[in-house]
């Protein structure tokens, strides 16, 4: 009986510390959420400019990207080699061509258009920012969205996919 006393008598000084113990083990696991959630916050003290991009219904990466001060809708696409545009995106960005610049054979789904070699001077994604990008521009049936290519994601430090959501840094 002795023994029982006893051990309800440790039971009874240890119940007041129960909710603290608790606390403490359910705020350590709520932390790492938080901190998740706050990774903008984490990325101004590291410098790094971060751009986020949903996939979309169909399964691709839509950026909306802000070409010379213009802004233009652009999926994401690792395997164009270079940004493409189409001409009507390059003219209303400011890039004029002239027949004789499309010269270079490209192989699209369609088949083979001819490019004209160009440079964006200015390309802003979100906080990131990149200037003289290397781009190609195609006739308009050749190509019917600009793509944002290997020469932007190449300059990054890092892109990732996780979770439905296309990561790039700067």
């Amino acid at each position: 009986m002795i023994r029982f006393a006893v051990i309800l008598l440790v039971f009874l000084a240890l119940a007041p510390l129960v909710p603290i113990l608790v606390e403490k083990r359910l705020g350590s696991q709520d932390t790492p959420r938080v901190d998740s959630g706050l990774k903008v916050d984490d990325t101004a003290d590291t410098g790094e400019r971060i751009y986020r991009i949903s996939r979309n219904g169909a399964g691709h990466f839509v950026a909306e990207a802000r070409l010379n001060g213009t802004f233009v809708d652009m999926l994401v696409d690792t395997g164009a080699t270079v940004t493409v545009l189409p001409e009507s995106v390059a003219e209303d960005i400011g890039i004029f061509l002239s027949e004789s610049d499309f010269t270079i054979p490209i192989r699209t789904a369609n088949g083979t258009a001819r490019g004209a070699r160009t440079v964006i001077d200015g390309l802003r994604l979100g906080d990131i920012r990149l200037d003289d990008i290397d781009a190609l521009v195609l006739k308009d049936v050749s190509l019917g969205q600009p793509l944002l290519g290997m020469s932007v994601l190449n300059r990054l430090e890092r892109f990732d996919m996780s979770g439905g959501t296309l990561v790039l840094v700067q």
